[in-house]
């Protein structure tokens, strides 16, 4: 149910799952790029960070603000539940075995999401080949947004919206690339994704009850 890669599914469908909203900020940039075969398929490193509000609303005491404010928290390292729903639909696009390292993060903040994702391209891929790409993907999406290259992004420019904002990186070395996708873990990762493939199946307006 990841509105943007699946329109036409979704709209032909009667049962639609949400995908987790780590999985939207992460799938949204690798899948337009993995489809074009422009990064490499192997040590792709994900590290995302997500508000309090992102760990579900069961009473834990690791969960609760007091405890995490004031400092950042790994958790799920390696064995996260969302692993097995990035590699699938990774999966459905490349049919190659993909190698990857996910690791989440509760950032003492209320909600958001701030996915860094670290890839390696073929030789002679630029950042402009990257960027391109997913403008190119995404230039009729309402709702996903490609900044300008080397843009510094954060969970603020999307707070209370149903965006996800995406930034491509250079680094010092040549094929090495940082994305950054940035958006608000109960909205575009949750009940907004919700909205919007409602709005998609029953032909409404995409922004209706989204602004």
């Amino acid at each position: 149910g990841l509105t943007e890669l699946f329109r036409e599914k979704i709209s032909s469908s009667r049962l639609i799952a949400n995908p987790g909203c780590y999985p939207t900020s992460i799938l949204l940039p690798l899948i337009p790029l993995c489809k074009e075969g422009i990064i490499d398929l192997k040590g792709i490193i994900i590290d995302s960070k997500s508000g309090v509000t992102g760990a579900g609303r069961s009473l834990k005491q690791s969960s609760l603000f007091a405890e995490v404010s004031e400092g950042v928290h790994a958790y799920g390292v390696g064995f996260h539940r969302h692993n097995s729903e990035i590699q699938q639909e990774i999966n459905k696009v490349t049919n190659k075995k993909v190698d990857f390292i996910f690791t989440p993060h509760l950032s003492p903040m209320f909600r958001g999401i701030l996915s860094t994702l670290y890839i390696s391209t073929k030789k002679g891929i630029s950042i402009n080949k990257i960027h391109n790409c997913l403008n190119s993907f995404f230039r009729k999406s309402e709702f996903v947004k490609i900044m300008k290259v080397n843009s510094l992004i954060g969970t603020n420019a999307v707070m209370n919206t149903n965006k996800c904002i995406i930034s491509v990186c250079k680094t010092k070395q040549k094929n090495k690339f940082v994305i950054l996708s940035c958006l608000d873990n109960l909205i575009k990762g949750g009940s907004g994704q919700a909205i919007q493939n409602m709005n998609l199946k029953f032909n409404f307006p995409s922004s209706r009850g989204l602004k």
